[in-house]
């Protein structure tokens, strides 16, 4: 008995190693040194730090998924978004999205890995959850008749808006209009883009186009 009270009361001492994280991050824009330097700064031992996580760059990926994963709940707890078609579901999680990220806007604006890397680590476990999400609405968009279904082709409509999001995010982050509300109207005209695109005959004529000339190159 005496030993699970000492075992929970060591467990409810544990540092918030992630918030440490985040504030020496903001404080003093830059990383730490390293694991040690940095325990050593917020007085802690590193035990504590590798228990909950592996790395600062598994710290920073945890978060940028958190925020993918948080949207998505506060979405799937809305009784009328599962009513919503494809297009409103998506303004849905790019307005619910941007609402939460502003809690914590210094780290969108510092350290949020920019457009010109292609694929940053860090952004990986965010990628994984939005295609994921991604996945579901262009099922149901293309079974519904409002995508145009296009075979192989469709895998591409999740990695685009994934491509999509971090554009807006890029531009929410330098964005200095009132209430952000640039953002806004630019996320509303990029998803009515994309939702025109995925339904018109433009996008197929292109790649029609595309596979004649590349059978005539390929001669």
């Amino acid at each position: 008995m005496a030993a699970k009270k000492s075992a929970k009361k060591k467990q409810a001492k544990q540092p918030d190693v992630a918030a440490l994280y985040w504030d020496h991050l903001l404080t003093n824009d830059a990383r730490p040194k390293s694991v040690y330097a940095f325990c050593k700064e917020v007085g802690m031992e590193e035990a504590q730090f590798y228990d909950q996580f592996s790395s600062f760059e598994s710290i920073e990926s945890r978060y940028w998924r958190s925020c993918v994963d948080d949207t998505i709940a506060v979405l799937d707890a809305d009784d009328d978004y599962a009513h919503y078609d494809s297009q409103q579901k998506l303004l849905a999680f790019y307005f619910t999205f941007f609402a939460h990220i502003q809690r914590h806007r210094s780290r969108l604006v510092s350290f949020f890995p920019c457009m010109q890397t292609l694929m940053p680590p860090p952004l990986r476990g965010m990628r994984e959850s939005f295609i994921t999400w991604a996945d579901a609405l262009v099922l149901d968009a293309v079974n519904a008749g409002e995508f145009a279904d296009r075979k192989k082709f469709n895998e591409l409509y999740a990695k685009g808006l994934f491509e999509q999001l971090r554009f807006l995010i890029d531009y929410y982050r330098k964005d200095s209009s009132d209430n952000f509300q640039d953002t806004d109207a630019l996320v509303e005209k990029s998803v009515r883009f994309f939702a025109d695109s995925a339904r018109s005959g433009v996008l197929d004529s292109a790649l029609d186009l595309a596979r004649f000339m590349l059978r005539k190159f390929q001669k």
